[in-house]
Order: C-alpha cells, then structure tokens, then sequence
C-alpha cells in the first residue's frame, strides 16, 4: 500500500492560477490535468516517479520526484519508488487506471512533445525520449543561438558540469550537424565521431555506441541531439526510432512558430 503527498508549494504555484499539470514520461506527454489525478495515477503504479512535470505557468519541465513524496507499507516518505521494468505501463489520457505496457508501434513521436511550451522545452522532452529509445547512458543537447551554440541539456553522471558549456561551430560534430549530416560513431570514428565520443567521455561515459542527430527548423540548425551507450552497438531500429523524434519535434516547431 501506498500514499501520495503532492507538494504544488514547492513549486512556487498561486493556487490562483489554476491546477494544470502536464506529465511526461519520456515515451508520452499528456495534460493538463490536476495534481489529485497525478497522485492517484502515481498510486495506481500508472505513473513513474521518474517522469517529469510542467505546470502551464513554468517554462521548463521538473522530475516529479521534486513535487511527489510517496510512502509505501511502512509509511516512511521516499522520493523514489521503483517498479520492475515490466510492470511500468506507459501512460494514457487516464492516469489513474492500472494500464498493461504500451508496445513500442504504439508510441507515436509527437506524443513525446505534448505540452511542449518552447523549443527548448521539446528539446529536453527529445533528449529523454532518446536515451529511452536508444537506451542510452549518455545525452547532450546543443543549442544554436544567435551568440554560438551550448550545452543545454544533460544526461549522465557529470552532466550538471557541462550545461551552460559554450560549443564552437567549428567543432567537427556542429559543422556536419550545420549542413544536415549526421554522425554515427562506429565502428570505426573519423574525426566528427571521435569529437563526439570523446563528449560522451566528458559526461562520464566511454561509449562504444554514439550518433549525432541535427535538428534542422526550417532548414536553419536550431540545435543537436547527441546520444551515447556503453554498449552494444547500435541498431539501425534504434537509430530509426530517434530520427522520427527529432522529424516529429521540427514540425511541431515549425507549426508553432518556436523558431
């Protein structure tokens, strides 16, 4: 048995302005919804307390661990409840009904970016649902400025070291992103690959599997999505399934008009 205390006030919520919340768990999005049906999805083990959550006032995307304290059988608070892998359904529009797992051709790319505010909110929405497709133990997100492009997101042991990091765009990896090429580092790396291994390695990671994806908006290099794995190498599946990720969040970027 389980309960779930919400902590809205940490977020510096106005009750005010209303109780929608949008959820996501690296595969989905869904939302808004109120905090009442985040707690009893959580209680009904529909909801990971790994996924993250967004009020519509945030501009950014926070783990539900930081608003979720849950206590199970002995009553004593944790942040974090694990389940076995196979019992994680993925969410539905109805999160408060235990689910069965949602098979991988039922996913669909688009539904990573639901409740997206920004570019830069689908973008850290990207780098989670990557590492969850390509099952990956290392992530980087660079965006292109008017300034030059940084680091903006992270995933990976030193990754907090590295956010804010300014990248050149004469790095090997941003001149192939910057026309439209992408990288796959294996077997063998030239020097794009190499660069981006050794990126992997900055975050703590020696990666036997690595690729680069650019995210092109309107044909203009709005970012990068570089992903990592120890091992094994990487299926032409999972590269696949990153690249409609990356085609489903420009075209809701360019729909919406984010850059």
């Amino acid at each position: 048995m389980r309960s779930v205390k919400m902590l809205a006030e940490s977020g510096g919520i106005d009750p005010s302005i209303g109780d929608r919340w949008y959820v996501s768990d690296g595969a989905n999005a869904v939302g808004p919804v109120n905090l009442e049906l985040i707690a009893r999805g959580i209680e009904a083990g529909k909801v990971p307390l790994e996924s993250f959550v967004r009020h519509e006032a945030w501009k950014v995307w926070r783990p539900l661990s930081e608003i979720a304290i849950v206590s199970v059988d002995s009553g004593v608070p944790t942040q974090r409840f694990v389940r076995a892998p196979e019992t994680i359904p993925g969410m539905t529009d109805d999160i408060t009904e235990p689910g069965r797992p949602v098979f991988p051709d039922e996913i669909m790319p688009a539904d990573a970016f639901a409740g997206a505010a920004d570019l830069d909110d689908a973008l850290l929405l990207l780098m989670n649902a990557a590492v969850l497709r390509a099952r990956a133990d290392a992530a980087l997100v660079h965006v292109v400025r008017p300034d030059g492009a940084m680091i903006l997101y992270a995933h990976g042991a030193f990754g907090r070291d590295m956010l804010g990091q300014p990248t050149s765009m004469l790095d090997p990896v941003m001149t192939a992103a910057a026309v439209g090429s992408s990288i796959v580092a294996e077997p063998s790396p030239g020097p794009a690959g190499q660069a981006l291994c050794a990126r992997m390695l900055q975050l703590g990671v020696a990666c036997e599997a690595a690729f680069m994806l650019p995210v092109l908006v309107h044909r203009r290099l709005a970012a990068t999505l570089e992903v990592g794995r120890k091992a094994p190498a990487l299926r032409a599946s999972e590269l696949a399934a990153v690249e409609k990720l990356v085609d489903a969040l420009v075209a809701k970027a360019e729909a919406d008009g984010w850059f």
